[in-house]
């Protein structure tokens, strides 16, 4: 970060500036991932009264929210986000800010000129590029949220006609455990690696399981791997939690209550849902 809060120049000339990060760190301009902190506001969000208000609007839980800037004559290759889209629960929505005619933002082939004053949508988990062939930057406020009915509602009603309800991931609310219940979910369980690869989906494969545990650290439950990442688990309802930083996208269910205690690791996209079980062994008091 440069002391103005802007991620330093790189070749392409694209810069960003976090409103929200996970843990609210400014430091950090990725979208994120899978951690024990949740998102919140960086500093700079005190700095943008109006911006947050926009934020505020939005009727989803908000994940990463940033400023970026495209400078004049870059063009960045085409590629694709992933995943993203209303079957992983997770959507990106820009706001444009300031933009030129040779601000072009081209998804499947088709080039879009978005407009100040307007909230768009775009599917980026399709192949997509932008140039900017203009005379100054490009700017935009990109939101990354959860899906939820409300947000949904916001799309064009010829848009929503066309989606299935079935294939969108809708965000489930947190259901916090009480305090003396989290003890009942403290257990040792081998976790497979697919479950911290964002990209990858639910199987079995050759890779060996990592060795893990469920503790409460402080009133949050947190899957710590070892020698690897802690992820807080978000519980979302009948045992069953999403890790923090991450959507619907991916969880585990903690059967732990039966004569086999188990642990159940699942990817979803849309309809579509896969899952591998693990033994699991109670915490020793």
């Amino acid at each position: 970060m440069d002391g103005d809060g802007l991620t330093p120049s790189a070749q392409t000339d694209w810069r960003c500036l976090a409103l929200r990060a996970p843990g609210g760190d400014p430091d950090r301009t990725d979208p994120g991932g899978p951690g024990v902190e949740g998102f919140a506001d960086t500093p700079w969000a005190a700095h943008a009264p109006y911006l947050t208000e926009v934020l505020a609007a939005l009727p989803a839980e908000l994940r990463s929210a940033r400023l970026m800037s495209l400078a004049p004559g870059v063009t960045v290759p085409e590629h694709r986000d992933t995943p993203t889209g209303l079957p992983y629960g997770f959507v990106r929505v820009h706001v444009p800010i300031r933009t030129n005619p040779g601000a072009v933002l081209t998804i499947d082939g088709v080039e879009h000129r978005w407009q100040p004053g307007t909230l768009w949508y775009g599917d980026f988990s399709r192949p997509h590029s932008v140039s900017n062939t203009g005379d100054r930057a490009r700017i935009h406020l990109v939101v990354d949220c959860l899906v939820s009915p409300e947000l949904l509602a916001l799309f064009p009603e010829a848009f929503r006609r066309r989606v299935p309800v079935s294939e969108v991931a809708y965000s489930r609310p947190e259901v916090p455990l009480h305090a003396f219940e989290l003890a009942d979910f403290r257990c040792e369980v081998p976790v497979p690696p697919f479950a911290l690869r964002l990209d990858d989906q639910a199987g079995e494969s050759t890779e060996p399981d990592l060795p893990a545990r469920v503790i409460d650290d402080a009133g949050t439950l947190v899957l710590q791997v070892a020698d690897g990442p802690g992820i807080a688990l978000v519980h979302v309802g009948g045992g069953e939690f999403r890790f923090q930083g991450w959507t619907e996208e991916r969880g585990v269910r903690l059967d732990l209550f039966g004569d086999s205690p188990r642990a159940v690791f699942f990817t979803r996209c849309g309809r579509r849902r896969r899952h591998v079980t693990r033994k699991a062994a109670l915490a020793r008091s």
